[in-house]
């Protein structure tokens, strides 16, 4: 074997290492974030947030726009397999994990600016890819209401 050949094997082998050790990094930070998540979401669970239009018939005292944004990058395991998933037209499940951690973490910023706030109606979002049209390196999300509150 000639050096071209180890510097090869060599290169392919870290390419191979890197694969396998962002696969378990982004695994675990992904768990860590989604634990995050369900905390948080127990703790603002009696603040409804919805696409709600109407009101109660009840005196509004006050209300304000919220909102909460965050951007996430996808790791490394999971752009490869959403390019070869996207290649053979398949649906991109990894995809699927990564927006809807920003989607929940998106709602409890916005619910987070408004704890005391009686209800928070007419959500929505946005979304925004991050990358060029051939490789997506992250999202961005945004959700934003309007917060109510009742005269108590």
């Amino acid at each position: 074997m000639n050096s071209d050949n180890i510097r090869d094997l060599l290169q392919l082998g870290l390419a191979v290492v890197f694969f396998i050790v962002s696969y378990f990094v982004g695994r675990r930070n992904e768990q860590a974030h989604f634990a995050d998540i369900i905390r948080r979401e127990k703790a603002l669970a009696t603040l409804p947030a919805g696409t709600l239009r109407t009101l109660e018939e009840r005196p509004v005292a006050q209300s304000k726009m919220v909102l909460g944004n965050i951007v996430i990058a996808g790791d490394f395991f999971k752009m490869v397999v959403a390019s070869l998933a996207s290649v053979f037209g398949l649906r991109i499940a990894v995809a699927e994990s990564l927006m809807d951690r920003a989607r929940r973490e998106a709602v409890l910023r916005m619910k987070e600016q408004a704890q005391d706030a009686d209800a928070i109606v007419n959500v929505r979002f946005e979304t925004m890819k991050l990358g060029n049209r051939e490789k997506i390196s992250g999202v961005e999300m945004l959700a934003y209401g309007t917060a109510i509150y009742y005269v108590k």
